[in-house]
C-alpha cells in the first residue's frame, strides 16, 4: 500500500486502528492490515476476536475510501455461527462504521455488508428451491413417533432412553448437522469396526423412511440445505471479502459452502479462530479443518493474537500449561493482565458436596458489591447439586439459570453449562462437579451407552450424498480412513472443554472438589503453585 492512500485513510473517521474506544495492539493491527488471499487468525480466549474482525471491516472500508470511492464498494461476508453472536457482531459491526457520512450514505442504497450464520447464509441461497420449511429438533422427534409402530418395544424403550440422554448431554437436533459420530469415538475403534458395519446395514431402513418423511412434508434438515447450497450456488453471491468467525467451528459441509462461494468469484478470505476451544465435535465441528488450513485454503498468512484483556497473568500461564498437554494443537503464548488480587485460582476440597455447598456459601457472601459469578457445570444437569441449597433462588432467563442469593441479591449469579458457557466471560468463576466419576469433568462416559438412536443420526446427518446407497458407502469410506489423531491423547476435548469454562474468569476461578474422588484435572493443576488449594475437615 503506498503511502498517500495510508495518509488518506488516517484521515477520515475509519479509524481501523480504534475500536469501540480501544486502541488495538501490535499484532491485532498487523493481521488487519494484512490483505493476503488467505490470513488465519489465531485468537486466545479473552483476546478481543471480535475487536478484531471489527478493526478488519473498518481498514477495507477505510481502503476502499482512500482508493476510489466512486467505484462500488467491497462485497463483503461475515459469518458467525449462531444467531446471538451474529447478531452482536452486526451490531457492533454497524455502530463502528455508520458514524462514517459516506458510508452511512451508502449503506441503505447498496448491500456491501452481509453477516450471516451458516444456517441463514445456506437458507438464502436455496431459497428459491421447493423446499418449504425445514426440520427442527420437533419434526425429528415426530418422525421417531411415526417410526414407533414399525420397531419393537425394546428399540423403542431405547429410543426414549437415547433421546432422553441426549437432551442431558446437551445433543440438539437441530446442531447435530452433520458429525455427531464423531463425539462417540469407540464406534470407530479398528477393532469394533466389521461390527459397527454390520450395525450399520441394520439401520438403513430407517435411514430410508427419514428421508420419506423429509421428502412428503417438503421438508429439509439443516444438513440437506447446506448440502442443497453448495449444489445452487448463484452467481449473484459473489463477495471481495469472507470473514469467519469462531473457524474452529467449522463443519466439512460449511467448509465445503464457503469452497463452493469462492468458486463464482476468488475473494479475501479472513479467519479468527481458537483451536483450543474446539469444544463442538459431537456436533460437526472438525478440528482439522483449522490445524491444517494452508492445506484446505492454499498459502496462508498466519497471525496470531495472544494477549487477553479477560484474565489475569497467573490464570493465562496456568490455562496455557494445562491445554498444551493436548498434542494436536497450534501453539501460541497468552499473556494476561495485571492483578493484584491474591488467590485468583483457588480450589475448594472437602469431605462432600455439602460441606463444598457451605463454604460457596461464604465464598458468595464476602464477594464485592455488584459483581458478575458463573457457577459451570460439565452437564446441564449439573445444577442439581447446588439446586436444594436453601440460600439459592432459581428463575429460568434465556439459555441461563439466574440465581439470587437471600443475603446478597446485589449478586449477579447464573448457572450455564461448560458448553453454553463459550464466548461468556464474568467476574468469578465457580466449576462445579470436578469429580472422578462417569458423568464427572471429564466426563467418562462410554460411547456405547448412546450407540442405537446417535448412529441412526450420524447416518442420517453425515453424508452429502443423495442415495440412501451412497450415505452408506461414504461413511464405510469414512471409517476406514478415518486417523484417531485427536483422541490419541485422553480427554483431549474435555481438556479444551475444560480450558474454556476456566477462561472466563475475570479475576478469580475457584474449582470445587470432594477428597479422594477428585477429577484427574485438578490432580494435574495442583502440580502448579498457583493454584491454591483449601482442604476442608
Amino acid at each position: 500500500m503506498n503511502k498517500k492512500i495510508y495518509k488518506s485513510m488516517m484521515r477520515n473517521k475509519l479509524d481501523y486502528k480504534n475500536v469501540e474506544g480501544y486502541i488495538l495492539d501490535t499484532q491485532q493491527i498487523s493481521c488487519i492490515e494484512n490483505n493476503s488471499m488467505n490470513t488465519l487468525v489465531i485468537a486466545g480466549a479473552g483476546t478481543g476476536k471480535t475487536t478484531t474482525i471489527i478493526g478488519k471491516i473498518k481498514w477495507i472500508l477505510a481502503k476502499w475510501k482512500a482508493e476510489n470511492i466512486s467505484k462500488p464498494p467491497p462485497q463483503i461476508l461475515v459469518v458467525s455461527f449462531t444467531h446471538a453472536s451474529r447478531n452482536e457482531l452486526e451490531e457492533r459491526i454497524l455502530a463502528e462504521i455508520l458514524c462514517d457520512d459516506s458510508i452511512f450514505k451508502i449503506y441503505h442504497s447498496k448491500d456491501f455488508l452481509e453477516v450471516e450464520t451458516f444456517h441463514s447464509l445456506a437458507l438464502k441461497i436455496v431459497k428459491t428451491t421447493k423446499h418449504d420449511s425445514r426440520l427442527e429438533e420437533s419434526g425429528f422427534e415426530s418422525f421417531l413417533k411415526l417410526s414407533y409402530s414399525n420397531l419393537s418395544e425394546e428399540k423403542i424403550n431405547d429410543i426414549d432412553h437415547l433421546y432422553s440422554l441426549m437432551r442431558n448431554y446437551q445433543v440438539n437436533f437441530a446442531e447435530i448437522s452433520e458429525g455427531i459420530q464423531k463425539r462417540f469415538r469407540h464406534f470407530w475403534q479398528e477393532e469394533d469396526l466389521k461390527q459397527n458395519l454390520a450395525q450399520l446395514e441394520e439401520l438403513e431402513n430407517l435411514v430410508s423412511q427419514y428421508e420419506g418423511y423429509l421428502k412428503k412434508n417438503h421438508s429439509i434438515d439443516f444438513a440437506g440445505l447446506l448440502e442443497e447450497a453448495i449444489n445452487y450456488t448463484d452467481p449473484i453471491y459473489a463477495y471481495d471479502y469472507v470473514i469467519i468467525d469462531e473457524y474452529q467451528d467449522i463443519s466439512p459441509l460449511e467448509y465445503l459452502l464457503i469452497k463452493r462461494l469462492r468458486e463464482i468469484r476468488c475473494f479475501k478470505l479472513f479467519c479468527v479462530g481458537d483451536d483450543w476451544q474446539t469444544i463442538y465435535q459431537f456436533a460437526g465441528s472438525e478440528i482439522s479443518l483449522i490445524l491444517n488450513f494452508e492445506k484446505c485454503w492454499g498459502e496462508t498468512h498466519v497471525f496470531k493474537i495472544e494477549r487477553t484483556y479477560r484474565f489475569p497473568e497467573k490464570l493465562a500461564e496456568l490455562s496455557g500449561s494445562f491445554i498444551m498437554q493436548n498434542t494436536a494443537q497450534l501453539m501460541k503464548q497468552i499473556r494476561g493482565k495485571r492483578l493484584d488480587e491474591d488467590d485468583q485460582i483457588v480450589e475448594i476440597n472437602g469431605p462432600s458436596e455439602r460441606t463444598n455447598l457451605n463454604a460457596l456459601y461464604y465464598f458468595l457472601l464476602n464477594l464485592p458489591e455488584h459483581v458478575k459469578i458463573f457457577l459451570i457445570g460439565r452437564y446441564n444437569f449439573d445444577i442439581r447439586k447446588i439446586s436444594h441449597c436453601e440460600y439459592l433462588t432459581f428463575t429460568k432467563h434465556e439459555d441461563k439459570l439466574q440465581i439470587i442469593m437471600r443475603e446478597r441479591p446485589d449478586l449477579e449469579i447464573s448457572f450455564l453449562s461448560a458448553h453454553k458457557s463459550k464466548g461468556l466471560q464474568a467476574d468469578y468463576v465457580f466449576i462445579i462437579n470436578c469429580r472422578d466419576a462417569t458423568l464427572g469433568f471429564p466426563s467418562r462416559v462410554e460411547e456405547d451407552e448412546l450407540a442405537g438412536l446417535v448412529r441412526e443420526l450420524a447416518i442420517i446427518k453425515l453424508s452429502n450424498n443423495k442415495d440412501t446407497g451412497g450415505r452408506f458407502q461414504f461413511l464405510r469410506d469414512f471409517l476406514r480412513r478415518r486417523k484417531l489423531s485427536d483422541s490419541d491423547f485422553a480427554f483431549s476435548e474435555e481438556r479444551r472443554l475444560f480450558y474454556v469454562a476456566m477462561t472466563r474468569a475475570r479475576k478469580k476461578v475457584l474449582f470445587l472438589t470432594v477428597k479422594d474422588k477428585e477429577s484427574p484435572f485438578i490432580l494435574e493443576l495442583r502440580e502448579n503453585s498457583d493454584l491454591k488449594t483449601y482442604f476442608l475437615d
